[in-house]
């Protein structure tokens, strides 16, 4: 028999529409993330291409071979300074192209003198410094090699005069970056050997070096760990600050739910934390600041994480969670001889998973995401967060905005594996710790 189904008069209608508005805003959050995502893999000129484009280009690789027969034999430095101007001079030239990396391969004779390799990132990053402007000359290069020595911003190798045999290609490509560079080298007089052939490829792992120039860029500042610095800092706060929050909420949810008798104490205490949610943070920035002076923890993370450690809304969602914990079970955990901290950890603790997960998210995020509270009580790069890195970033001149759309991405990961892995309890968390919404 076919079985009857009453259906409301436009519920066919609302159920579209629901998933009509539910598809947009879903569209809506993941474009700006996809665009963010595919513009850190761009140049500077495809991010602002008219009209705009979604695919990034492929970068390009350059390989120039320069020949030094017939010519006076010179040492290593000499052929570090020739292979450093074949490769900055004309890329600087062709800035806007998509250039992804240039080796220069000097030979001699048919033997291998030197191999020089320079990839985008490194390029970028020590543009500003090394090749400021297109106007060149011979003794620029001179004032510039020591940085770009100090800096690893290019990698040099020598072979030798009595280097092994060279197996290069000869000839020059007709495609538009090797095109530039041989017009470069043509009517110019910076490379002394004779440039024997430039050959042009796709590279697409080039596309890629926006996120290495991050690391380069904080080197400077942060110390051998780069970038990374900012992250394993904020990862610090962060996983500091959420197990105070579970350890102490915890500790005083449980207090205010199961040890507290009197109704009106709990009342109290109740209204006391919720109390300190109507503060506006901003008002709690020079006091907090002060304080952590007279203790002498400003510039350190431990200033950070203190003012983290126990928020009344945290409580109250634990106290509200505990109150629906058995009775009994507690109860017969205490007849038994049980302690009220092991009661706590070895009862409580395992039956209240969800809140648990919901606390550690709502932690994490604003901590994660804090911005104004350590840029004050922290002026040291090497104890700053991502965020503030990400704001320092943001304001240096010669930045690309791949760069700072790839810094903007690696933010995101953590928040997005903490989504994905704790969904289910956080739904758990909401529905028995009273919140409704």
């Amino acid at each position: 028999m076919k079985t009857m189904r009453i259906a409301e008069k436009g519920q066919r209608s609302m159920n579209i529409t629901a998933y009509i508005v539910t598809l947009f805003f879903v569209v809506s959050a993941i474009i700006p993330i996809l665009w963010m995502i595919v513009s850190s893999l761009k140049t500077e000129t495809d991010i602002q291409a008219y009209p705009p484009k979604w695919l990034p280009s492929i970068p390009q690789s350059v390989q120039v071979t320069v020949d030094y027969t017939g010519l006076e034999e010179k040492d290593a430095l000499f052929y570090e300074k020739e292979a450093m101007k074949a490769t900055w001079y004309p890329w600087m030239k062709n800035l806007r192209e998509d250039i992804g990396e240039v080796t220069v391969t000097g030979i001699r004779d048919g033997n291998l003198l030197y191999k020089a390799r320079t990839i985008s990132s490194s390029f970028h990053v020590g543009q500003p410094l090394i090749v400021p402007s297109t106007l060149f000359n011979d003794a620029m290069m001179n004032l510039k090699l020591p940085i770009i020595q100090e800096r690893g911003f290019s990698r040099f190798h020598w072979y030798g005069t009595e280097g092994e045999s060279a197996e290069t290609e000869r000839g020059f490509e007709n495609k538009p970056i090797a095109s530039e560079f041989q017009h470069f080298y043509q009517s110019t007089k910076f490379v002394t050997g004779k440039v024997a052939s430039i050959q042009e490829n796709s590279n697409w792992l080039r596309m890629f070096d926006s996120y290495l120039s991050l690391n380069k860029l904080a080197q400077d500042v942060a110390g051998p760990l780069g970038f990374f610095r900012y992250f394993l800092n904020s990862a610090i706060i962060t996983v500091s600050s959420v197990a105070l929050q579970l350890l102490l909420g915890g500790l005083a949810g449980y207090t205010l739910s199961q040890l507290l008798r009197s109704k009106r104490w709990q009342f109290f205490w109740i209204m006391f934390f919720l109390a300190t949610i109507m503060i506006p943070d901003i008002s709690l920035l020079l006091p907090l600041y002060l304080l952590m002076k007279d203790l002498g923890l400003v510039n350190s993370l431990l200033a950070v994480i203190l003012p983290h450690t126990a928020w009344g809304i945290v409580i109250f969602l634990f106290k509200g969670f505990f109150d629906q914990v058995s009775k009994e079970l507690i109860q017969a955990a205490r007849v038994d001889g049980a302690s009220e901290f092991r009661t706590f950890t070895q009862i409580v603790v395992p039956m209240s998973i969800p809140v648990f997960t919901v606390v550690a998210v709502m932690t994490f995020i604003p901590v994660w995401n804090e911005f104004v509270w350590p840029l004050v009580v922290n002026n040291l790069p090497v104890n700053w967060t991502f965020t503030v890195a990400l704001n320092d970033l943001q304001n240096r001149s010669g930045v690309q905005q791949n760069m700072i759309m790839a810094s903007s991405f690696v933010s995101m990961i953590p928040l997005l594996i903490v989504f994905m892995t704790s969904q289910k309890y956080i739904e758990k968390g909401v529905s028995f710790s009273g919140v409704k919404g």
